[in-house]
């Protein structure tokens, strides 16, 4: 039987490790009404989770709901570069699309309040861990999130034990809101947040909504210890893939494009090399 964790051995920020951090949700004890799952792959299997519009004292969210993550499902790339005597802990502060969430809106939210960033991302209200009732609520519309492929042992020593951990953020239109006019400005926000030292990892159309990043799963925030562990040349290009995702997107796509605009000049990147 897993252990649960009782609601006050939950920080109110996340996660315990340096860098920034994301707060508790504000209605964090409150019920939550689930209504339809949002999103573009109901018919198939998410990879990180799954979101749900939902209700919460008289206004609808968008809460996304983590799948369990097991850091020794990828030790085939966090090992060579941080070792095998790695705290597991620690690696999942660096690894979980949970915790990346958390380290990039809590920069995000740093950032806003000293009037460095502004519409770059979907708002984000919090984290929230799931009562029994909910997760039970979750089971019955046959969401599995994936407890049983984590070792039981690892998992009741992590923050929350066993218990679901979910993101509240505004909800949005199903637009994507990237299109020929809004292109210069979708560019200027990626290379803001980039200024803030937050690489999305994942710019494609899908994870637009209104203009705005909806999703910040595979994001890396420094300071980030995997970051920091690789060459020079890695950690540049793992700098920069926010911006080539960028020019990749616009030509798969096929957004137009007036201003021809490019986020990555190749003459410039091969000189920064040399």
């Amino acid at each position: 039987m897993h252990q649960r964790h009782s609601p006050e051995a939950i920080p109110k920020e996340l996660p315990l490790c340096d860098g920034p951090k994301l707060h508790m949700f504000k209605h964090h004890a409150s019920r939550i009404q689930w209504l339809e799952r949002l999103g573009n792959d109901l018919d198939g299997t998410p990879a990180e989770g799954y979101v749900f519009r939902a209700k919460i004292k008289n206004r609808y969210y968008a809460v996304k709901v983590f799948k369990f993550h097991d850091p020794m499902s990828n030790d085939h790339f966090w090992e060579p570069l941080l070792g095998k005597g790695t705290p597991l802990e620690t690696v999942s502060y660096y690894t979980d699309p949970f915790y990346a969430e958390c380290r990039a809106y809590g920069r995000i939210h740093e950032a806003v309040k000293r009037g460095l960033l502004a519409d770059v991302a979907i708002p984000c209200h919090g984290f929230v861990f799931l009562r029994e009732q909910d997760e039970e609520i979750l089971r019955d519309r046959n969401i599995d999130l994936e407890l049983g492929n984590v070792d039981p042992q690892y998992q009741r020593s992590t923050v929350g034990g066993c218990r679901a951990r979910a993101i509240v953020k505004d909800l949005a239109s199903a637009d994507t809101g990237v299109d020929g006019k809004s292109l210069q400005r979708v560019l200027l926000g990626i290379i803001a947040l980039n200024r803030q030292r937050i690489y999305n990892m994942d710019i494609r159309l899908d994870n637009y909504r209104d203009g705005q990043i909806v999703d910040f799963g595979s994001s890396w925030t420094e300071p980030h210890i995997l970051l920091d562990a690789l060459d020079s040349e890695a950690a540049y290009d793992s700098r920069l893939a926010d911006r080539t995702m960028f020019d990749e997107m616009v030509e798969d796509e096929e957004i137009p494009n007036p201003k021809k605009l490019k986020a990555v000049h190749p003459m410039k990147l091969r000189s920064q090399r040399a």
